[in-house]
């Protein structure tokens, strides 16, 4: 499947580089931004099987892409993010790895220079984050239990969350003045995995595993942007983002075109 997907970008790439009027020009852009959505996490333990949280998240990350004839735009994403749920045991992953990337394409693009585009764009976003945290364990049938009329008891777990995150953005864009404004609506959804390992200890004579399943709760959103040029040419874009409803984020961007 990863090796169909890769074949097909570098024919996409082959044949607008190859076609008359597909100017090509590379990118680079550096992004920082804070992002919190609402997250549910499925779990048999609990009355109503489900625990809710908020997913807090900081990413440094970087872009490099390519436009052809500005109507194609690929990219892929390379940094680092980080991730807090103070609801899941007071989750707190520090920075790792994180990548991901995305095409747009532009639907619409009117005949002058500052007139209005429209565009449909699909991303991706994959990282994953660990903690080491005090869980809560009902001993109630477990072998090993110690005799005490308190059935639950604390338990030190390495804990693991790996996110995955999808987009697909529908957008309007116009140019104006010494700036570019854009918005529109997104649909997301959130596909991660929460892993709770635990080691024998004191008051548990076996080991403990569970991977429990953990996903959006909202996924329609809107968001507002603008890029800021700082050159006559228009190579060089200050960007600053928004995002509301399906999360709340706040992100800032340097971007330099070729």
């Amino acid at each position: 499947m990863k090796a169909t997907l890769t074949s097909a970008v570098l024919a996409i790439v082959l044949v607008l580089s190859g076609s008359p009027g597909w100017a090509l020009e590379p990118y680079v852009q550096l992004n920082t931004g804070v992002f919190s959505r609402d997250v549910e996490e499925s779990d048999s333990s609990l009355a109503g099987g489900k625990a809710f949280g908020t997913a807090d998240s900081t990413r440094v990350l970087a872009t490099i892409g390519m436009e052809f004839g500005r109507l194609v735009n690929l990219y892929f994403q390379g940094g680092g993010a980080d991730l807090s749920i103070d609801e899941y045991n007071n989750y707190d992953g520090s920075m790792d790895w994180a990548y991901g990337g995305g095409m747009r394409l532009t639907i619409y693009q009117a005949p002058y220079r500052s007139g209005l585009n429209l565009y449909v764009e699909g991303n991706y976003l994959r990282y994953t984050t660990d903690d080491t945290v005090q869980i809560q364990q009902n001993c109630t049938g477990l072998s090993g239990c110690p005799a005490s009329p308190n059935n639950f008891f604390p338990r030190t777990a390495r804990e693991t969350i790996q996110w995955n995150e999808y987009a697909v953005l529908l957008g309007a864009s116009a140019r104006y003045m010494e700036g570019r404004p854009y918005g529109g609506i997104r649909l997301s959804k959130v596909d991660a995995t929460d892993r709770v390992r635990a080691a024998p200890d004191s008051n548990f004579s076996t080991s403990f595993q569970a991977n429990l399943d953990l996903k959006e709760q909202d996924n329609f959103g809107i968001f507002l942007g603008i890029d800021f040029f700082l050159d006559r040419a228009a190579k060089t874009a200050l960007n600053l983002q928004m995002s509301l409803i399906d999360q709340n984020s706040l992100q800032v961007g340097l971007r330099r075109s070729f």
